[in-house]
């Protein structure tokens, strides 16, 4: 079964400045790399993977192509969404359906922020949500308090684990499953980014998407084992460093 991953690596990330001002968020340093090479590393475990796609903003579009030339090549496409600003950015959505419709995209698709860290292989999640086929799936963390779980989109799931409820950052959440940037659609619905656009749908944040999906057919959680590090805040980071590795 042929497999598209696209790399969600647009964002600004003014909440880490001023190690953002100049670079991007997948390309601060990690151990003896940078963030991008602990997501990338995790893609060699999908199996079917026929392409890779980045699509990010054109600010940061020649700092990307670098680390890929540093990397030898490989088999990334770069895709630059023409934006320059916090101000002018696309969103995760209209970047998701901007790569879709100009790279090609091949079989399913595995959607992964660059700004997400986990432990598990990214084919150990794909593997469980293709056993959920046609329906498409969410990677889930579960937080270790209620009171974590409120900065997070969060899902409330059926003994089947069909998500039942989806909400945004909740003061008061309905369980402890964090919806994680990690997500599996089949081909057959990968056009629904362009329907939730027309339907005026929240571009911004991808959890968004999932909600009007949840809505609307069978869309499954998929608990995954570990850490897991949303790189959003100084904090976040410095804690992603001590588990995960040292800077340079």
């Amino acid at each position: 079964m042929a497999v598209t991953a696209i790399l969600l690596a647009a964002g600004y990330a003014v909440r880490l400045y001023p190690l953002t001002k100049d670079r991007p968020k997948a390309l601060l340093p990690l151990g003896d790399g940078v963030i991008l090479d602990h997501v990338v590393r995790s893609l060699d475990t999908v199996p079917g993977l026929a392409q890779c796609l980045l699509v990010t903003n054109h600010r940061f579009a020649d700092q990307f192509r670098a680390w890929q030339r540093s990397r030898g090549g490989g088999a990334f496409q770069i895709v630059d969404d023409g934006t320059d600003s916090l101000e002018t950015r696309l969103g995760a959505i209209r970047d998701l359906e901007l790569a879709r419709r100009e790279g090609g995209v091949v079989g399913d698709l595995l959607v992964v922020g660059t700004d997400n860290l986990f432990s598990w292989p990214l084919g150990d999640f794909v593997v469980a949500a293709q056993r959920h086929l046609p329906h498409p799936s969410v990677a889930l963390w579960e937080a270790p308090s209620a009171a974590s779980a409120t900065q997070f989109g969060v899902v409330e799931r059926d003994a089947a684990s069909r998500i039942v409820t989806f909400v945004e950052k909740s003061p008061t959440p309905p369980s402890r499953d964090v919806a994680v940037c990690v997500y599996y659609f089949p081909e057959p619905m990968t056009g629904g980014f362009r329907q939730f656009l027309d339907d005026g749908g929240n571009a911004d944040a991808s959890g968004y998407f999932i909600q009007w999906l949840a809505q609307r057919g069978p869309v499954y959680g998929i608990p995954m084992p570990g850490p897991w590090y949303d790189i959003g805040t100084l904090d976040a980071y410095h804690a992603a460093i001590n588990e995960l590795g040292r800077t340079p």
